[in-house]
């Protein structure tokens, strides 16, 4: 029997996942999942959702528990999982327009860039306040953390724990298996891949199917304009680097100096548009970082997502029955079931890879039993790809500094130290533009967080 605690459930289109892996395993039977979230009126539809789902898989037994209250929810519990998002659209907006302000140009902007860093210290906030109440009700529990940013949140988290085991868990390796077996036209299921690196920056180090290499037909790839075209930098970093990147194009050419710092390089490489129909809404997403279409893809997807809700609710919409392909439930299942799992996970890298520093954290393959998570070492990590991964740990550390210290100092360092931020601006202008987002976003950012330097 084991609690499983979701905070953030009313997050409904991303943590039916969980509860629908949750319901189907059969070794889970007797363990409780608990949904929490601090809006009542969501987590009331992630309620509903739950009791859907039992009765359409006909489990109407399982045992589940819903509170707004984070430490009535993680009292007790042996595995939580968190898939909130914190702040709202509006300082998505902020993160998105004061770099632009000064060159910047972000498109995802949720894990590096001046975006990422300070939505690292916005979400952040709330993770030390899981991680602490976790210390305290459900000591030893393990924190599977899915929560960008990623590399910096691992970092931080680690560092504070004491008895909390943390993992990071994001599905670019699970989406990189099925892009790549739609590329190369072979069944998912049967594409063997061993990649590693750090989050969002890490590479297929090997690519085959059953038995052949097929890096030799994705480089041929290069060379068809409609395949090329859908990820540009993705095969221009395989085409220069020999490698293919597990994340897409967009989070890629922000990672990297070479894509985003002049008008030229942002329209050769990341002017591409995807319109997506959904119904009624027709949306756009857009790599070439102008802030109005990045928020306004945010304020589509939102709304998307509420329409979702609404159909399942109302049972308009059906409910995709099969197993999800995130690691969070496999992970508690091979663990309570002594099962072996593999699953790429974010971990502290301490010597997996050798020539990665110590205290950043690495996305590396794991193994799972009975007896918990296992990271593999990489030893003969690619030395030129290592340099590409340096490039971001390093504000990824300092990120992660100053999310424990509460200085402003090291996020300004963090800042200068980011790829694409170095690439275009001077050391004043980073300091002013570091002033102003601290200033824009003072109602989400620590009160530790005055000006102290």
């Amino acid at each position: 029997m084991a609690k499983i605690v979701l905070v953030g459930a009313g997050g409904v289109i991303f943590s039916q996942n969980f509860m629908k892996d949750f319901l189907m395993s059969e070794h889970l039977t007797d363990s409780t999942l608990t949904l929490m979230d601090i809006d009542r009126e969501r987590l009331a539809n992630a309620e509903k959702i739950f009791h859907m789902l039992a009765a359409e898989l006909n489990c109407p037994d399982r045992r589940m528990e819903a509170t707004t209250d984070l430490e009535e929810a993680l009292s007790g519990a042996d595995f939580v999982l968190t898939i909130f998002r914190s702040g709202t659209l509006e300082h998505q907006r902020i993160e998105y327009e004061i770099p632009a302000a000064y060159g910047v140009k972000l498109v995802v902007g949720d894990s590096m860039g001046p975006g990422g860093i300070f939505r690292g210290l916005r979400t952040l906030k709330d993770l030390f306040k899981v991680l602490n109440t976790m210390e305290r009700v459900c000591p030893g529990a393990m924190l599977l953390n899915y929560v960008n940013p990623m590399s910096i949140n691992t970092i931080a988290l680690s560092r504070c724990a004491n008895t909390v085991k943390v993992y990071g868990l994001c599905h670019s390796v699970q989406s990189l298996r099925s892009t790549l077996a739609q590329y190369l036209n072979v069944p998912a299921d049967e594409l063997e891949y061993f990649a590693a690196g750090v989050n969002h920056l890490a590479f297929a180090l090997k690519l085959s199917h059953l038995g052949r290499d097929l890096y030799p037909e994705l480089r041929k790839l290069i060379d068809d304009p409609g395949i090329y075209h859908q990820q540009k930098v993705q095969f221009e970093i395989l085409r220069h680097f020999g490698y293919y990147p597990t994340e897409g194009s967009g989070h890629n050419s922000e990672y990297l100096p070479f894509f985003r710092k002049r008008e030229d390089l942002l329209k050769k490489f990341c002017g591409v548009t995807w319109e997506l129909p959904d119904d009624d809404i027709k949306w756009s997403a857009v790599q070439s970082g102008e802030p109005g279409a990045s928020v306004e893809c945010c304020r589509l997807l939102q709304i998307r997502n509420e329409k979702n809700i609404a159909m399942y609710l109302n049972g308009t919409k059906k409910f995709d029955l099969k197993r999800s392909h995130e690691y969070g439930m496999q992970i508690i299942e091979a663990i309570l079931a002594n099962k072996l799992f593999q699953a790429n996970l974010n971990v502290m890298n301490h010597g997996l890879i050798p020539n990665l520093p110590a205290h950043a954290a690495v996305e590396v393959p794991c193994l799972i039993d009975g007896s918990g998570i296992h990271p593999c070492q990489i030893p003969d990590f690619p030395e030129h790809l290592a340099a590409l991964d340096r490039n971001m740990t390093g504000a990824q550390i300092l990120a992660a500094q100053g999310a424990v210290s509460g200085k402003r100092e090291d996020i300004f360092h963090a800042l200068a130290a980011d790829p694409l931020t170095a690439a275009v601006l001077s050391l004043d202008e980073i300091k002013e533009m570091c002033g102003k987002m601290f200033d824009s976003l003072a109602d989400q950012i620590d009160d530790r967080f005055q000006k102290n330097d």
